[in-house]
């Protein structure tokens, strides 16, 4: 009986909501998005690992001088016993027909890790909505919204015939206006750090600055200052590469992650310090995962941090000198 009901709910919510969803989708095109789109009966074909849901034709291509917004609703059918998790991709292409697999650094998530999760009962999906950024290097015509699938393992659902993406839209964002700053270059000449240097650094703390950083909640109080940090790939070696800051200072750059341990000295502050994985790319299953391990004289252990290209995981060392 108490099956009965939670069906009954459940098609209830559809049959309101279906309506509301195709009148937002509407209102999306005309209203919010800025640009046409028609969706296209065939999707596209997903780079290896992933699975095309839905792809749709925009009628103004995306121009690399702009920055974009792709928002979509996506629900998949409610297990009975075994839940199901899918990280959701989009993929920009030229071509109806052609998806192109090395776009990462061009489209970031606005939420942590989105993902299409659906728990079986009492627990449901906590989020259906996501919004994507999109930064095109080149005019993009079409756009794809994939899920990501380990060819290993059989999916307990039909990934294109069971899952439902509406509300798409695309719009294009207002542009951030520079600030005049002052002519520093009399400054920047007579500093000891060459000026490619300079600008390395600068381009390097923008593109940092521009990720959002998440607090894994996980804090750890050290008695020594003096310590050494290792790296390695916990799980399966699928080539992630990460840059590792301490506090702002980069501690590793751009180090491919190994089985092995891979250590490294660092010298802690007093007080609060926090460890920063910056993902340089999503190796070949998203997202970036790192363990890190942290060792001196009298200590030892071990954090988990997962980033990707728009978000940065960092957990906090606090030293306490005796």
């Amino acid at each position: 009986m108490k099956n009965r009901y939670i069906t009954y709910v459940f098609i209830t919510v559809l049959i309101i909501a279906g309506p509301v969803l195709y009148a937002q989708q509407n209102n999306n095109h005309k209203r919010d998005s800025g640009i046409q789109i028609s969706v296209l009966d065939l999707t596209e074909t997903a780079p290896e690992g992933y699975v095309a849901i839905k792809t749709v034709k925009l009628n103004t291509p995306l121009r690399p001088d702009s920055i974009y917004e792709l928002g979509f609703w996506i629900f998949g059918p409610q297990p009975k016993v075994k839940g199901y998790s899918f990280p959701i991709q989009v993929f920009p292409s030229n071509r109806s027909d052609l998806v192109e697999p090395n776009i990462f650094d061009l489209v970031s998530p606005t939420t942590d890790f989105p993902k299409l999760e659906m728990k079986p009962p009492p627990s449901y999906t906590s989020k259906g909505h996501f919004t994507f950024v999109i930064r095109p290097d080149t005019l993009y015509h079409y756009m794809t919204i994939a899920l990501r699938a380990k060819n290993s393992e059989l999916p307990p659902i039909q990934l294109k015939s069971d899952i439902t993406v509406t509300g798409i839209f695309v719009r294009p964002l207002p542009e951030i206006k520079e600030e005049e700053t002052e002519d520093t270059t009399e400054s920047i000449a007579e500093s000891t750090v060459p000026l490619p240097a300079v600008r390395a650094e600068s381009a390097e703390r923008a593109e940092r600055a521009e990720r959002k950083l998440i607090n894994s909640n996980k804090s750890y109080s050290v008695a020594e200052r003096e310590l050494s940090i290792g790296l390695f790939d916990h799980r399966n070696i699928d080539n992630d590469r990460v840059t590792i800051y301490l506090n702002d200072d980069i501690l590793v750059k751009d180090l491919t992650l190994k089985k092995q341990k891979q250590f490294f000295k660092a010298t802690l502050r007093p007080g609060k310090n926090t460890i920063t994985l910056h993902a340089e790319n999503l190796g070949e299953v998203a997202p970036n995962t790192a363990a890190i391990l942290i060792k001196n004289q009298s200590q030892e252990f071990m954090a988990v941090l997962e980033s990707d290209l728009g978000a940065s995981q960092f957990f906090t060392l606090i030293y306490n000198p005796d």
